[in-house]
């Protein structure tokens, strides 16, 4: 992942109400800027962080940055794993900053809409100016019950994309 800006990380992260027991999930394969901004927003907040790493060097980096931490939880993945959570717990938040292969992304969307509570939302990081990307990742979320699907240009090199889980919607 490329360097974040700090405004707009700041920026995208005030969309998150302050309510009582907030989870945050985020799935990624680097930006150590962007995770401890979150870490810290977490923190301030008294919230729930579930940062799930792609990659296993920034595993390594992580793991130990953030282990003595109550209130963050880092956990090693694969995007081809049947579920990216052990217990059965849903965020409100889901943040993507890993990059999802083509060939993997309806299946990564049908995995993850379980780990999203009613009306919470996936907020995914997509490469700037990639409009056959940005219509697969819309497609996908819409066929994946996500709605209100909306883009963001806040950062230099990539484009947010939120879509919200609508409550009773899908299986």
């Amino acid at each position: 992942m490329k360097n974040l800006e700090k405004k707009p990380i700041e920026q995208l992260l005030s969309i998150i109400p302050n309510h009582p027991a907030t989870r945050i999930m985020h799935i990624s394969e680097g930006g150590e800027a962007f995770c401890d901004a979150i870490k810290k927003f977490v923190k301030a907040y008294d919230f729930e962080y579930l940062l799930n790493i792609t990659d296993a060097q920034f595993y390594e980096k992580m793991h130990k940055t953030y282990d003595d931490e109550d209130c963050c939880k880092v956990k090693k993945i694969t995007l081809e794993q049947r579920r990216y959570v052990m217990m059965a717990k849903q965020y409100d938040f889901l943040f993507v900053t890993t990059t999802v292969p083509n060939e993997l992304i309806d299946e990564f969307t049908k995995r993850v809409y379980g780990h999203i509570k009613s009306a919470g939302n996936i907020i995914l990081f997509l490469p700037k100016n990639n409009l056959e990307n940005n219509e697969k990742w819309r497609a996908s979320l819409e066929e994946h019950f996500f709605v209100a699907i909306n883009t963001i240009d806040l950062f230099e090199h990539y484009e947010i994309m939120i879509a919200k889980k609508m409550h009773g919607w899908g299986g």
